[in-house]
């Protein structure tokens, strides 16, 4: 099977109190289509660095994105991007926040509309779609972020620490419907966290980053058996698991 997108030996500088500091190098990956991917590693090692060099938003100094086998390097418009805080804009109504990508892309907004109105009950914000975002939970905040980030339409969401800032019980529900909403809509995520056990309970593919400069020192399936059922941390093999990636971690 060839894979939805492929990274082949980036890297990225930037000029730091008038030096070049090298944050990535060396970063290969493949990614299946609906596969979720997580990407741990320690604060500022650069995973959300690397995030925007899939998105577009900033251009390698070496190695190449391929999406579908075309290179898309510095190119933005070829994954939808969801930052840690929800940036929604605070005068303007779900709705509005939501369909801003068709907007800017100066697509049919009635039609927009409509598939937001459709989108509302899987995303549980039915009946909030004219609230403003203060009007909103932190869940519900970044369920309409989340939202906003689907319309773009795109293949791949990247998310970058989406549930960070929540309680530790919304964080659980929220990795919950993550979880079903990407079986209903079949995206393929890469998903950047601190949280180990996080990263276990979302994802089919895990990557460890080193320290700066940061290539991936570790790669590892999730079991298909944590996924299943009630599986949880108490699992023998999750605890395996936790164990090896905090090892690779703390190394």
């Amino acid at each position: 099977m060839n894979p939805l997108l492929k990274v082949r030996d980036l890297c990225k500088t930037f000029l730091f109190e008038g030096r070049n500091v090298l944050v990535l190098k060396d970063i290969s990956f493949n990614v299946n289509e609906h596969e979720f991917v997580s990407i741990i590693g320690s604060s500022g090692c650069g995973k959300s660095t690397l995030l925007e060099l899939i998105a577009g938003i900033t251009v390698p100094d070496c190695g190449n994105i391929f999406k579908h086998g075309v290179e898309i390097s510095g190119k933005a418009g070829f994954a939808g991007y969801m930052p840690q805080e929800d940036l929604l804009l605070p005068w303007l109504s779900l709705m509005e926040n939501a369909i801003l990508p068709d907007r800017i892309q100066r697509k049919d907004i009635a039609a927009a509309k409509q598939k937001v109105m459709q989108l509302l009950p899987d995303f549980g914000l039915e009946g909030y779609e004219h609230h403003k975002p203060w009007q909103l939970s932190g869940g519900m905040k970044q369920r309409a972020a989340f939202l906003r980030t689907v319309m773009s339409e795109a293949e791949i969401l990247l998310l970058d620490e989406p549930f960070a800032n929540l309680d530790a019980l919304t964080r659980l529900q929220m990795q919950k419907w993550l979880l079903d909403i990407q079986a209903k809509l079949k995206q393929t995520i890469i998903f950047v966290t601190h949280d180990i056990d996080e990263a276990i309970r979302l994802s089919d593919t895990i990557y460890v980053m080193d320290s700066q400069p940061a290539p991936f020192i570790f790669q590892t399936k999730v079991p298909p058996e944590l996924h299943e059922g009630n599986s949880d941390i108490t699992h023998p093999q999750w605890a395996e698991l936790r164990s090896e990636l905090t090892g690779k971690l703390l190394k």
